[in-house]
């Protein structure tokens, strides 16, 4: 990632500031580690041009959007690791238990590692159970897509821009 985590924000403050002679620093988002704020920041030792800014800013936000899928996914109090290669193993797996009517469980997945590192696993007997994992999997990537697109989305890199001028 270019952007780089500051602390100390109380709120979003997204623009490109000049700070020195050919000096700019870009300021963008806001997020919450328990108490503390944060936006991302980005110095430039040149006025960034819009396409800069727009990977720069994209490419941070779709790195944060993979990191959530990745790991902030949570079922009955277990984190579940959503790599991409885990979604198709389950998508697969309930595919095929549906087209089965079930015959094919029970079915055993590795669903993460707990605190310690160890692995967490969980075996779906039924499909009621299956059927709730998998529907809240898929309902919490898409849920996350939707507000990485939304926050790529939301910027107006024109408005960004001149703050350089003000």
């Amino acid at each position: 990632m270019k952007l780089e985590k500051i602390y100390g924000a109380t709120a979003r403050q997204d623009g490109l500031y000049k700070i020195g002679r050919n000096k700019y620093e870009l300021i963008f988002g806001y997020g919450e580690d328990g108490e503390n704020g944060y936006n991302w920041r980005r110095r430039y030792r040149n006025l960034p041009t819009v396409e800069e800014l727009k990977t720069d800013i994209e490419d941070t936000v779709n790195a944060l959007t993979d990191e959530r899928i990745l790991k902030g996914f949570s079922w009955n109090g277990k984190n579940v690791y959503l790599s991409s290669e885990n979604q198709f193993n389950f998508k697969a797996a309930y595919d095929l238990a549906v087209q089965t009517q079930g015959a094919t469980l029970p079915v055993k997945f590795k669903l993460g590692e707990d605190a310690e590192g160890k692995p967490v696993y969980h075996t779906f007997e039924g499909m009621d159970e299956f059927t709730d994992f998998f529907t809240k999997a898929i309902a919490y990537v898409n849920q996350t897509l939707n507000e990485g697109w939304a926050e790529k989305d939301s910027v107006d890199y024109d408005a960004l821009m001149k703050e350089d001028e003000e």
